[in-house]
């Protein structure tokens, strides 16, 4: 009796051992990342921070010292549309547009995503985008001709991406797609 009495104990300990330890455990899936904060580490670019990212895999976290918090890298489509944006000509036009965005899981990149979208929704990462590309939208619009505009809808695409690359990417945010659907003006011009 005294020998079940101990087994049980055993297993029951070795039981507790193992959810203790994998409620340490951390695994990442392939689309999202893991914020793990709470303890200081230096960056590659020489900065102190206080988080760790992973990406994709698993690793142990320390508990009462570490916290995990979680980013989705998952696509945000987005419907771009300008209204009475001057072109070069000073014709006012309405662009409508789609585009995909998602947070970056380049290096550099994912550390601006993380300090500026770490527990923030999609939509609102979205709305933050949308605006974005909105603004150079009307910049790369400012630019060209209305005839430009619609003849050459692929190389305005491009001039629009290359435009915006650098503000996308300043927020940690990686643009996939940008196509322009369709572009009017109110004059009949």
């Amino acid at each position: 009796m005294a020998f079940l009495v101990g087994g049980l104990l055993v297993v029951f300990a070795l039981l507790f051992i193992i959810m203790i330890i994998s409620s340490l455990i951390i695994i990442c899936p392939p689309n999202r990342v893991a914020v793990i904060s709470g303890r200081q580490r230096t960056l590659s670019d020489g900065r102190t921070v206080g988080y760790r990212i992973l990406k994709g895999g698993r690793t142990l976290r320390i508990p009462s010292l570490e916290k995990v918090a979680w980013m989705d890298l998952n696509t945000i489509p987005l419907e771009v549309s300008v209204t009475n944006a001057y072109s070069k000509g000073t014709i006012p036009l309405n662009v409508q547009g789609i585009a995909n965005v998602k947070v970056s899981s380049s290096e550099g990149l994912l550390e601006n995503a993380a300090e500026r979208f770490l527990n923030v929704p999609h939509a609102s990462i979205g709305q933050i985008a949308k605006e974005t590309l909105e603004a150079n939208l009307r910049g790369v619009l400012a630019t060209l001709s209305p005839e430009e505009v619609n003849e050459d809808r692929l190389k305005f695409s491009q001039q629009l991406i290359d435009e915006a690359d650098d503000d996308i990417k300043t927020l940690g945010l990686e643009l996939d797609v940008m196509k322009i659907q369709n572009v009017t003006d109110d004059n009949q011009y």
